[in-house]
């Protein structure tokens, strides 16, 4: 026993000696570690990275439709609420073309005109005329009247819903030829009038 650990002591203490060939089987035993690496290891550490990223942008992104849907209910009720309040907006007319919103003012100025006792010559169409979200229409008007009678037919317009405006306002008395034979002649107060009255539609 005692000779055995001696030999032992006296090879330990010798100098190791490594030959060319095992220096070249643990470069190649290296190099088939690092390469086996580089096509197992680290394909597979870098998918795991890509993997936890996706995984937390899809937990990001199912959080954020879980808000989405669970607001969804009330953004719905609240853009039915405005739609319903659009079409419930008594300043427009309730039309939803042109043609329908200068006939619906004619009928309007026939009916004003015919409360006060006023006499209705002619109307004309002005084209439409786009501004903002909302389309311009209007008509021009003649008629007869006196003045109580042409003052009920504006306040009828400008005071009402839809909202209606009058524009190129245009006065002129009506003369009526004098009776020389007739001293007590009464002049009725008797105007012709003309002017545009402008409404507005929504547009589509």
């Amino acid at each position: 026993m005692g000779g055995f650990l001696k030999n032992l002591i006296k090879r330990l203490n010798q100098p190791m000696t490594i030959s060319n060939s095992k220096l070249s089987a643990l470069g190649i035993l290296c190099l088939a570690l690092t390469v086996l690496y580089f096509l197992l290891v680290y394909p597979l550490v870098v998918l795991e990275r890509d993997y936890a990223e996706n995984a937390e942008n899809s937990r990001f992104k199912l959080g954020h439709l879980k808000q989405v849907a669970g607001e969804r209910e009330a953004l719905t009720e609240r853009l039915e609420k405005i739609k319903a309040l659009a079409k419930k907006n008594e300043a427009f007319l309730p039309t939803e073309t042109a043609a329908l919103a200068t006939a619906e003012l004619q009928n309007r100025m026939k009916q004003a005109v015919s409360d006060a006792g006023g006499e209705l010559s002619s109307t004309q169409v002005i084209p439409e005329h786009a501004e903002e979200n909302a389309i311009r229409v209007g008509i021009k008007v003649r008629l007869a009247a006196s003045t109580p009678m042409l003052r009920q037919i504006l306040h009828n317009f400008e005071a009402g819903k839809p909202y209606l405006f009058i524009d190129n306002l245009n006065i002129r008395p009506i003369r009526v030829p004098r009776n020389p034979n007739d001293k007590n002649q009464h002049f009725d107060d008797r105007l012709s009038v003309d002017f545009d009255v402008l409404g507005y539609m929504q547009a589509p």
